[in-house]
């Protein structure tokens, strides 16, 4: 798969879909590893939702400047301008939908657009990463293997990452919890950007100035998983997509992934998944 964008649903193919689920697609792509963006700045009047696979961009949408990493969700509400640009090769879902009047009530987009800019600063990151990367390779498999006919199933898995962000949403406004830690966000950026190499909890909690304890505790009440797991879940969906998408070997896999040998690697990865890398790729990889 080249870098090219596959349409896995356009507008036409949503109709009929807006009494089944909380938001309707508008149309749905996907881009893998692609270099720089056609439009450094857009505005919309649908939402737009980009979600990472890999790589790395850095976004503005209003006054919130922000950066997106693999397991993130950057959010932009209708009629606002979307400034982005690349910071590495991006593969992404690229989607733009409405909200369904009854998905909040009145006033309800107003109320998550507002929630989205105090609270998550237009990025949401779930800490169901597992579920969401499942999503992610349902999609993709809609066209490896042909099937981008299937809009309700594309409809289905959209939907589900939208409600891993409603979930948490509806969680904050019912507590009225906006408690912010941009000590703990900036950790989270820090792993995300260095996830790859041969990196310590410990060591990143003294980089931050913290005792190892009080940073486990504060990143877990923050986005719900220990920064231990948050890692793993990094390097483990960077090597499903990389046995699913490529033939490469286990041991260059695993240096890709932040750990030294296919051995190791090979461990960590059954216990992750619940199967060994081989029967993981035998079973997610597409028949053509």
């Amino acid at each position: 798969m080249d870098n090219k964008a596959v349409q896995i649903l356009d507008s036409g193919g949503a109709e009929g879909m807006s009494l089944t689920y909380p938001i309707s697609l508008k149309g749905t792509f996907y881009w893998r590893e692609k270099p720089k963006f056609l439009m450094q700045m857009e505005r919309d009047s649908v939402w737009t939702m980009i979600a990472v696979e890999g790589g790395r961009f850095r976004y503005r949408i209003g006054d919130v400047l922000g950066e997106a990493s693999p397991g993130d969700i950057v959010f932009c509400p209708p009629s606002m301008e979307f400034h982005r640009e690349m910071l590495t090769p991006l593969s992404f879902f690229y989607i733009k939908f409405r909200i369904e009047p009854l998905e909040w009530g009145e006033s309800g987009e107003e109320r998550i657009a507002g929630l989205l800019q105090d609270v998550f600063r237009y990025k949401f990151t779930t800490p169901e990463q597992d579920r969401l990367f499942n999503n992610f390779r349902h999609l993709l498999g809609f066209f490896m293997i042909g099937q981008s006919h299937s809009n309700r199933g594309v409809a289905h898995y959209v939907n589900d990452v939208w409600m891993l962000f409603r979930s948490e949403a509806d969680s904050l406004l019912r507590s009225g919890e906006t408690v912010r830690d941009t000590l703990m966000k900036d950790a989270k950026d820090w792993i995300e950007r260095y996830a790859y190499t041969n990196i310590q909890m410990r060591s990143v909690a003294n980089i931050f100035g913290i005792h190892p304890v009080q940073f486990t505790r504060r990143f877990q009440n923050v986005f719900g998983l220990l920064p231990s797991r948050y890692l793993l879940s990094i390097r483990m969906e960077k090597a499903k997509a990389l046995l699913v998408q490529t033939d490469e070997t286990l041991d260059h896999i695993a240096r890709q992934c932040g750990y030294d040998n296919g051995y190791y690697f090979s461990r960590m990865f059954t216990k992750y998944a619940r199967m060994n890398p081989s029967k993981f790729r035998r079973q997610h990889s597409p028949q053509v």
